[in-house]
Parts: C-alpha cells; structure tokens; sequence
C-alpha cells in the first residue's frame, strides 16, 4: 500500500505557513535553550537581586524536577500546538511506501526500528513522525505507543528535556531501546547520530550508516523490522559554523562530540536565529525489512542485515530524490 503525500491529500500543505503564531511556536520548541541560558546570564548579572535570586532559583528546579509518565494534560496540548504549528510552519509532509505492512506487523506485535535520516543540524523532521504517532486521529492505536530515541544530552538540560519528552522522544540507550521494542513498541532513532553531523558538506547528502551495527543487531535480538526513512529539505532549514579545520584539527572536533554528545557547531535560521528556516521537508518511509530473531546474531548475520538497510536506504534516496528538487544532488553514505 503506497499513501499518498500529506501535501497530496491536502493543498494547502503544499507551502508553508509564516504566521506570527507559527514562529512563536518554532521559537517555544527550538528557541528555549537560548531564552534559558540568556534569562540565566542575565540573572547573575543582577545577583544578588531577589528577582535574579529566584530567577536561577526556578531553573536549578526545572533543571532538578525529573520527567514523570504520564505526562500532564498541559504539557502534550503544548506539544499538539508545536507539532501541528510545524507542519504547518515548513510544511512537514510524510509519505509511506507500504504503510499497510507496517500497521499489520504492529497489530500482531511486532516492533520496527525506523531510522530516519539524515540527522542534518538537528532532525526537525521527528516531529513528522510525532504527528502521525500521536496527534493524527486516523492512525490505529497499535503504533501510538511508539517513541523516539534522541541524544541524552536534551535531557539534562533545564525545560528542554520535558519539552522533548512531551513531544514523542526519550534518552536513547541500548537498554531504553530494548525495553521499548522487547515491550512491542515501535522506536524512531538517527543512526548517523552526532558523528553524522562532523560529515555534512553543502550541497551533498551525507549520511553514517556504514559502521552503525548497534541498531541492526538490536533489532534482530528482538525481532524488530528495519524501516528506513529519508527526510527531503531537511538540510537547507539551517546555516552552521562547526569547529574543524583549519582552526583545529578534525580529530579534536571528534573528541569533543563523543565527550559532550553533541557537535561543536554553531547553527542559525530565520533573521540568525534558532527559528529555523521555512523550506518544505518530505520523508518518504521505505518498506520494512524483515529479520529473524536471534539472541546471539552472528557479525555476518548483522554485517547482512545492515547491507540490507544501507541499500534500501540509497534506493529510497534515488527514486524520490527528483521529484522533491534534489535531482542534481548526491546522496553520499559512510
């Protein structure tokens, strides 16, 4: 079964929408790192003020408060507003190649892993995946319970880590990961990840995948299909800056990712900002690939499995990269 785009199905998400609503919105779910370390730099300026006193007061709270299930009622309509303010913000479509193979193995128990890539500045196109998961009424309640796997960086840091975990995702982890999928749950994750990020190029799609066995063999010791996913558009929603050569050398930026989990880049949108800029993203979702449970996969077995994956991956870029403006682009994998 092959579903038609969203922007198919409806005209109007065929551009985006720029309201003064949708950038406040874009600016609540990507801006509130910035709002955060500003009011905090401005509070110890003002120190030892009682204003400024309880401004640090309330973000060594948030910083402290741990995020608890189930989520209060106000903050997922927080993270309705934000979804559904993005889809319409770029716009944010989705198209799957056999949704119905995905929905009948969920139905019977069966997880997927989705790996979506590539990962770019940040991977905005998970809120697509949000919508459809959780703030989409026709999806079936067998694939509602999924989540998404990010960084756990994001979740250290004041009001950002509630914000994330409303909006779909958690830490990930290899014991997060298996209990979401040994549960039946499907999970979304970037297998390029950080490393991906110290790879981009202008103009070309790079994406990590090469070496990435984690996921593969997860996924077979708990019988979990592979779905790969591409995101169209996703690299042209920010400019960035990222620490390498010449000012040092690329092995120090890679030091730097893997102790701090994140890449040393400095990103900006819209007017500079963190609102990133309004370009169409499309993910197309590829068909699952079967595995066969296995507690102890052979290296060959997963070596196998993520050829597999890799391929799918590539052939998914080359047949729908044309019709979404990267006809000219090259898809480069690692």
């Amino acid at each position: 079964m092959t579903a038609a785009p969203a922007s198919a199905r409806d005209p109007a998400l065929a551009t985006g929408s720029g309201s003064l609503y949708n950038h406040l919105m874009m600016f609540a779910w990507l801006g509130v790192v910035h709002a955060v370390v500003a009011l905090v730099a401005v509070a110890c300026y003002f120190l030892p003020h009682p204003v400024a006193t309880c401004a640090i007061a309330l973000v060594a709270l948030a910083a402290l408060t741990p995020v608890t299930t189930p989520h209060p009622a106000w903050g997922l309509a927080i993270a309705r507003a934000i979804t559904k303010a993005a889809v319409r913000y770029f716009p944010l479509t989705m198209e799957w190649e056999d949704e119905r193979a995905y929905l009948d193995a969920a139905a019977k128990g069966v997880p997927a892993v989705i790996g979506l890539e590539p990962h770019s500045v940040l991977p905005l196109s998970i809120v697509a995946f949000g919508n459809y998961f959780f703030f989409t009424e026709s999806t079936p309640e067998c694939v509602r319970n999924s989540r998404a796997l990010a960084t756990g960086t994001i979740f250290v840091i004041p009001v950002l880590k509630h914000l994330w975990s409303w909006l779909g995702m958690d830490a990930i982890s290899r014991r997060a990961m298996k209990t979401l999928l040994d549960d039946g749950r499907s999970v979304l994750i970037i297998p390029g990840g950080v490393a991906e990020c110290l790879q981009m190029r202008p103009g070309v799609e790079t994406i990590y995948l090469k070496k990435r066995f984690g996921f593969v063999k997860l996924a077979i010791q708990t019988g979990a299909s592979l779905v790969p996913a591409f995101t169209f558009g996703q690299t042209r929603s920010y400019s960035y800056w990222r620490l390498g050569p010449p000012l040092v050398p690329h092995v120090v930026a890679e030091v730097f990712a893997r102790a701090c989990r994140v890449a040393p880049m400095v990103f900006w949108g819209k007017w500079g900002s963190p609102i990133p800029n309004m370009v169409p993203m499309h993910t197309v979702v590829g068909k699952p690939i079967p595995v066969k449970k296995q507690s102890e996969p052979s290296n060959e077995y997963v070596q196998e499995k993520l050829n597999e994956f890799v391929a799918a991956m590539e052939s998914l870029y080359a047949r729908h990269k044309g019709k979404h403006g990267y006809a000219e682009s090259t898809l480069v994998v690692l």
